[in-house]
């Protein structure tokens, strides 16, 4: 009797795990993934013209707002507050319709404003969220996961280009690399001045040297792993940092209507 209860009891632990496992992400993104696969190009450029009128980018934006996101796994989380970020980005561009920058004011000409990125105008998982919020609050400072850099995108020219895809629970960690690598090696993440013997590194790894300093000891530290052969010689040369200027312009395909 005893080997059959404890036969039962590990049975039974078993198909507890193997539902607490295959339940833990149980948002669905597919909708945000054909909004990205069909209105992002290969450039990053967006039209938000043609996602404002789907119904299914609205369904989705929607659908954020009733998450229990505490019930997904870390990854499942993680992939959400990306997604989040990204979706309320595009929402926010088609209800403001800046016409150069989300950085606009109202002064023409002049970029400065962070109302974009501050006001709660959402309500994800149960709560009034600004983007600032998701970023600082929840991916950097709870999740403390600092490739989101190079996931989450402000809808300007400098960022990383939008993904063509929503990230899942399932693809979250391959795709922070991926995408890790292609920002830090294109022309917005790096370029080299071997002739001045200069590293220009991007405006983000200024403003969140904390986040890299945390992760790998160094801004230098944590973008070696991700370089090509030809970068990382020339960190031998121990070049001098500067920045590349930070474009705010509007990632936009056309005008937005």
């Amino acid at each position: 009797m005893m080997r059959k209860y404890m036969i039962f009891s590990i049975v039974l632990s078993v198909l507890i795990s193997i539902y607490q496992n295959t339940s833990a992400e149980t948002f669905d993104h597919s909708k945000f993934d054909q909004i990205l696969m069909q209105y992002v190009d290969r450039n990053g450029l967006v039209d938000y013209n043609r996602i404002a009128k789907d119904s299914r980018f609205k369904e989705y934006v929607e659908s954020l707002a009733s998450a229990k996101v505490d019930e997904l796994s870390r990854n499942g989380q993680l992939a959400f507050w990306i997604n989040a970020y990204n979706a309320v980005t595009i929402d926010k561009v088609i209800q403001w319709k800046p016409k150069k920058s989300v950085r606009e004011t109202l002064v023409p000409g002049v970029w400065t404003s962070t109302k974009f990125f501050t006001t709660r105008d959402h309500n994800i998982a149960g709560r009034r969220l600004s983007q600032d919020d998701i970023e600082h609050q929840i991916l950097r400072k709870e999740l403390k996961e600092f490739r989101i850099h190079f996931a989450i995108v402000c809808a300007s020219s400098s960022c990383p280009l939008l993904a063509r895809f929503a990230f899942t629970a399932e693809n979250v960690q391959a795709k922070l690399e991926e995408e890790t690598r292609k920002y830090i090696n294109s022309s917005r993440g790096t370029r080299i001045d071997a002739a001045e013997n200069i590293l220009y590194l991007s405006k983000i790894f200024d403003w969140f040297s904390g986040d890299f300093k945390y992760k790998s000891g160094s801004v230098l530290e944590f973008i070696r792993p991700y370089l090509g052969n030809e970068a990382v010689k020339f960190l031998e040369r121990d070049p001098k940092i500067s920045y590349i200027h930070y474009d705010w312009a509007l990632n936009a395909k056309e005008p937005l209507q």
